[in-house]
């Protein structure tokens, strides 16, 4: 898998929610290259002279003259876009990448389910596959913590609207007294994602092929509950923002070393920490994108006994060789590092 580095201006701002924003993107020389809908890029910012980036999913779709992310407030580069990023502005990028799309996981007839930010690949997958067959048999089931937190609802709405093949349903955890007893019919479904809920909104869920994505207590709860109503492991396709974190360990606890291969430093990495955990918390300096071992941004070489999380973008050889993501590996015993 590979990606571009490329130079973006703003051409537009929206804002989606109270505290989402969609900024649309063309190149500022030539043209954008290929995308698959589902796929992200990475976006380079400076905050206080420091030079960070952050990879966000692409909402999108392949279809559109330009390319659209849809960021959520939360988190210091999602925050600096926020409040510095404005149409004109040209910003630094690397993309497309990422495997988790309808093209290399298809399906006739999908089950999407998402949570807040997880709709952003599940909008583009899903505007994608209905351009390129309007009739297709499709459900989409996502999950907010209030109707004023639902992202692209009434883009949603109309969507289903033009396509009888679609059927969606909102869950929302808070709806206001008032609002419920003012229109009860507008939110069926209150609280959040049930058992009960997945098989009257999908009653045909084992036909269906899954695929989910949001935040990862939510991840792992709907994964469990896929499992419990008996739907196949090979039928769950999944992407998660973000990592779920590791136990924290005592202090004083066992530990293992970190030897920074240019410098010869020694950094202390607990068990259960990831590399680029351990290297941040020692003052160091690492190139970080998605952080849930997606990008490829934190790649590394590594000589010690190591576990990798993911491994989506290594291929054999660079297992082979040892070069790992430090954003999802851990240390097994002392570890040599150069990145």
């Amino acid at each position: 898998m590979t990606s571009t580095s490329l130079s973006l201006r703003c051409i537009g701002r929206r804002a989606d929610t109270h505290d989402v924003t969609s900024w649309q993107f063309v190149a500022t020389e030539g043209t954008l290259p290929p995308v698959l809908a589902g796929q992200c890029m990475t976006l380079h910012t400076e905050i206080d002279g420091q030079p960070l980036c952050r990879a966000y999913t692409l909402s999108s779709s392949p279809q559109d003259d330009c390319w659209q992310v849809t960021i959520k407030d939360v988190g210091l580069v999602s925050h600096h876009l926020h409040q510095s990023l404005q149409v004109g502005d040209e910003i630094r990028a690397d993309g497309p990448f990422g495997d988790f799309n309808l093209t290399a996981l298809p399906c006739e007839r999908p089950l999407l389910l998402s949570a807040g930010s997880g709709i952003t690949p599940m909008w583009a997958m899903l505007r994608d596959e209905l351009a390129k067959r309007p009739d297709a048999d499709i459900r989409f089931i996502h999950s907010a913590r209030s109707p004023q937190d639902v992202i692209f609802a009434d883009e949603l709405a109309a969507l289903a609207e033009a396509h009888a093949g679609l059927r969606h349903a909102l869950v929302v955890e808070r709806v206001p007294e008032r609002v419920l007893e003012e229109a009860p019919a507008a939110h069926p479904w209150v609280g959040r994602l049930t058992p009960s809920m997945l098989k009257e909104l999908a009653p045909d869920l084992l036909g269906r092929h899954v695929y989910l994505c949001g935040p990862a207590p939510y991840m792992a709860a709907v994964s469990t509950m896929l499992a419990e109503l008996g739907l196949p492991a090979a039928q769950l396709h999944q992407e998660s923002f973000g990592l779920p974190e590791a136990a924290p360990v005592a202090a004083g606890g066992d530990h293992f070393w970190l030897t920074l291969k240019k410098s010869g430093k020694k950094v202390k990495i607990l068990p259960g920490q990831t590399l680029l955990a351990a290297l941040e918390g020692a003052g160091e300096t690492m190139m970080a994108a998605c952080r849930a071992g997606v990008c490829g941004a934190c790649r590394c070489t590594t000589t010690g006994e190591i576990e990798r999380q993911s491994v989506v973008t290594l291929s054999p050889q660079d297992l082979e060789s040892g070069v790992a993501l430090a954003c999802s590996c851990t240390a097994r015993g002392d570890v040599g590092l150069d990145y």
